[in-house]
């Protein structure tokens, strides 16, 4: 039975969750089957699309989402539709960051998303490092002082 004198403290939680997964590739692989080919594949890449599935991996298991998802499109909708409260400013520690769409090598275009710390930290997957790092919340500041990946959209879920 539980002790009734105890309160489980779910921001906390969650925001201790988001800095233990630094390091982690849990979130790095998402295997799927064609029906019809039958051929199984990592829609995720080992790590190189694995943001949305983090993100929204942290937010299912807090019950803030209905479940995983492995687009960032997707998740984003899902914010949307639990009403969660967009923020432009004033960032707190568990919010929601959603970057803007930058180019790979290949031509491809993708968003990303990420969990803001605090002025200097936000974590995220690396397509890079195919692992959850930490960074800072726009990828730092370029020549000209202008963060090098803007935040296009930021979400409260607490």
């Amino acid at each position: 039975m539980p002790d009734e004198n105890l309160e489980k403290l779910s921001k906390e939680t969650y925001l201790k969750m988001i800095k233990n997964s630094i390091g982690s590739k849990i979130f790095n692989s998402l295997f799927v089957k064609n029906k019809t080919t039958g051929k199984i594949s990592d829609v995720l890449e080992d790590g190189m699309y694995s943001c949305a599935f983090f993100v929204s991996g942290i937010l299912t298991i807090f019950g803030l989402i209905d479940r995983p998802h492995a687009m960032v499109d997707t998740t984003v909708k899902k914010l949307k539709e639990k009403s969660y409260q967009e923020v432009n400013k004033n960032y707190q520690p568990g919010d929601i960051l959603v970057w803007e769409e930058i180019t790979f090598e290949d031509g491809s275009t993708n968003e990303h998303l990420g969990f803001y710390l605090d002025e200097n930290t936000a974590v995220s997957t690396s397509y890079k490092e195919k692992k959850v790092v930490s960074h800072h919340p726009t990828f730092g500041l370029d020549d000209h002082k202008n963060p090098i990946r803007k935040i296009k959209m930021t979400f409260r879920v607490f």
